[in-house]
């Protein structure tokens, strides 16, 4: 009997350590899909390449990058930033910011400018010097003429309502969408490096690459500073005989400058004759630098002729500048 419980008592010991075994699970391994590439993710899939002969990668061939040749220009006695500007097409901001050029009244003779060839209006608006808040002239007569060539161009003037000689006059005019947004924009000088009271000369821009879906536009007083002491270079200049005819494709005008200071030579003369249509915009303009030899005297005159393209035919109007420099 006492054989019959310890064969009993083994059984239930060898049951009780089977029932307290550990169960050993494998483990298991998720798979987690690569993300998406996506160009905000920063996972971009690997560039493709191409094998080579030995089982390497073939680089692609490398595209050289074509740099405009810059023009230069050396400036000569007369010359004027504005009429430069005009004359190759560009901006006198450009000019400024290219050639490091602070204030666009101090160039001298033998100088020598790089003439950008990029289209500075696509990028956004540098500007070159800090802006001082302008003086309250005003903006009027501005038109937008679309070229043969696609280029959408801006014209429009200034005009010196205060009581004091401003100089560095610039605007910036702006392009906008139909629901405000604002497209593209460029600034732009005058065409007189100085404008006295009541005086009004006129702005040029033109978008090489004008946005299709522009609707309205703005232009606002970006500079326009009092000129102080460097008025004193300047001596008053009339106009006399002025007259204006069609000449061709282009118009025509013509007249006479004289020096009305009483004791100072004008070293140089720039007249800028300005055209508009029935409504007041501005059409075309032209500024030119009078050849005046070695100086206009006190009371001397010269006479000047001039041409230019304007847009809408033949002007219902047009108006006459002119300002003088000492030497």
């Amino acid at each position: 009997m006492r054989a019959y419980w310890m064969l009993a008592l083994v059984v239930l010991f060898l049951l009780g350590t089977a029932g307290c075994g550990s169960v050993i699970t494998p483990p298991v391994t998720e798979t987690v899909p690569p993300p998406s590439p996506s160009p905000t993710s920063g996972f971009l899939p690997p560039p493709s390449s191409t094998p080579g002969a030995g089982g390497g990668l073939l680089e692609p061939p490398a595209t050289p990058t074509i740099t405009p040749t810059p023009i230069i220009y050396v400036v000569r006695e007369g010359d004027t930033l504005s009429g430069i500007a005009a004359t190759y097409g560009v901006s006198v901001e450009a000019l400024q910011r290219v050639n490091g050029i602070e204030n666009p009244l101090f160039l001298r003779p033998g100088q020598t400018l790089i003439i950008p060839t990029g289209r500075e209006e696509a990028a956004a608006p540098t500007e070159l010097l800090p802006t001082p808040t302008p003086m309250p002239y005003g903006i009027r007569g501005v038109g937008f003429y679309e070229t043969p060539v696609g280029s959408l161009h801006c014209l429009g003037e200034v005009v010196n309502t205060t009581p004091y000689t401003l100089t560095n006059v610039q605007v910036r005019v702006t392009l906008f969408d139909a629901s405000g947004n604002a497209l593209i924009a460029g600034n732009v000088f005058a065409a007189a490096d100085i404008l006295p009271p009541t005086a009004r000369a006129p702005f040029s821009l033109l978008f090489t690459a004008p946005p299709p879906n522009f609707v309205s536009h703005q232009v606002v007083a970006l500079r326009g500073e009092v000129a102080g002491e460097l008025a004193a270079r300047y001596v008053p200049v009339t106009v006399e005989e002025v007259a204006g005819a069609p000449y061709g494709p282009q118009f025509e005008v013509s007249g006479a400058v004289r020096n009305a200071d009483p004791e100072r030579t004008a070293a140089t003369v720039v007249v800028v004759a300005t055209a508009y249509d029935e409504a007041g915009l501005v059409t075309g303009f032209r500024q030119q630098t009078v050849d005046v030899g070695d100086g206009l005297a006190p009371g001397a005159t010269a006479p000047f002729r001039m041409r230019f393209t304007v847009y809408k035919g033949v002007p219902a109007d047009f108006a006459v500048i002119a300002y003088g420099k000492t030497r």
